[in-house]
């Protein structure tokens, strides 16, 4: 993941007042302008101007500030005080990953791996991956481990995947922990395994990962590295939803309707299934349609279990075309209307 550099800690050096690094940017120390930098991207001491930020960038770059180079990268990859500009993020990024940067070195490999900026290239991709996991840098070492994982640009190995991923686990890296999480229960198979996959689920989940979330709930729900406890599922299962994780939304509906782990309530379920179908959720579209249709935990509704149904069946759900076509012969031609442009906007929206 490229780091925003928004992100980055504000850091004075020797303590100096705004005036003072001010001060020594103007007289042209190039720290003092990558520093000057930061404030005005975080809006520390100063008030908040990405514009001036990238100024001072530009300054420190251009006197081979390795860190501002890579600031300025990432300005450019995200329009940040900048038009996007994907083939100049790729510029800056390869400038301070010459000089040994290992944030720009992953930042460019990022590049490569995704073709943003620069042709497609998983083998250069890996090889500034690796540049930057052999310094120690956490982001270097996930994303490396990931290319051995899968296979891009170097031969798939899970045995060195894990080795990668496990050294930026242990830095805290959070998307390491959840994939060396998966990694472990995919080849699991003793109670050991499952308690180390749990471990990491959980290390992950506490820092607001929503997929690691999810995962360490199905790990409560079936007893898999933790003992089996339905309602410490449900927990983690409403912290993934409250981070947007759609497939924990629609299973928290599940759970509602069946009372597992919780009060059986279909009014809740129902909410549930809304927000997740509107989040893009496949199974939660064909809950929802079909409790809209048969009047649980909310009115009986033609017209919205059509919508949804046409929905479901857009995006691959196989039962849902021949629950839609049912309903047809129930509906006017301005409720058809009505639903059909509904239908049009969602599945624009989610294209």
């Amino acid at each position: 993941m490229k780091k925003p550099w928004l992100s980055s800690i504000f850091n004075h050096g020797d303590n100096a007042s705004i005036d003072q690094l001010k001060a020594k940017a103007e007289d042209g120390d190039a720290d003092a302008q990558y520093q000057l930098g930061l404030a005005y991207s975080s809006g520390q001491e100063v008030t908040q101007d990405y514009i001036e930020a990238v100024k001072w960038f530009k300054a420190a770059a251009s006197r081979s500030n390795l860190e501002a180079q890579n600031a300025l990268g990432l300005c450019y990859d995200h329009g940040t005080g900048v038009d996007q500009n994907p083939e100049k993020a790729v510029n800056w990024y390869r400038l301070a990953a010459e000089g040994g940067f290992p944030a720009a070195q992953n930042n460019l490999g990022l590049s490569y791996n995704k073709g943003e900026g620069v042709e497609q290239n998983f083998e250069e991709a890996a090889k500034w991956f690796r540049a930057a996991a052999e310094q120690g840098y956490a982001d270097g070492e996930f994303s490396f481990g990931l290319a051995y994982y899968r296979g891009e640009g170097v031969p798939q190995d899970y045995t060195k995947a894990m080795k990668w991923l496990h050294k930026a686990a242990e830095k805290g890296e959070t998307n390491a922990q959840f994939r060396l999480g998966r990694v472990i229960y995919k080849f699991a198979d003793n109670r050991a395994a499952f308690k180390e996959a749990a471990k990491w689920f959980k290390q992950a989940a506490e820092q607001e990962h929503a997929e690691a979330q999810y995962n360490l709930a199905l790990c409560y729900t079936n007893g898999k590295g933790v003992p089996e406890n339905l309602v410490e599922a449900n927990n983690w299962l409403e912290k993934a939803a409250e981070n947007g994780h759609s497939n924990a939304l629609y299973e928290l509906g599940r759970r509602c309707f069946m009372g597992l782990g919780t009060t059986k309530d279909h009014v809740e379920g129902v909410r549930y299934f809304r927000v997740a179908a509107e989040q893009g959720s496949v199974l939660a579209m064909y809950q929802l349609a079909s409790c809209y249709r048969d009047a649980k935990g909310t009115d009986k509704d033609n017209i919205r279990a059509f919508r949804w149904f046409s929905v479901a069946a857009h995006f691959g759900h196989k039962e849902a075309a021949g629950e839609r076509d049912e309903i047809v012969s129930l509906l006017s031609e301005d409720e058809l209307k009505k639903a059909r442009r509904k239908i049009r906007e969602f599945e624009q929206a989610h294209s």
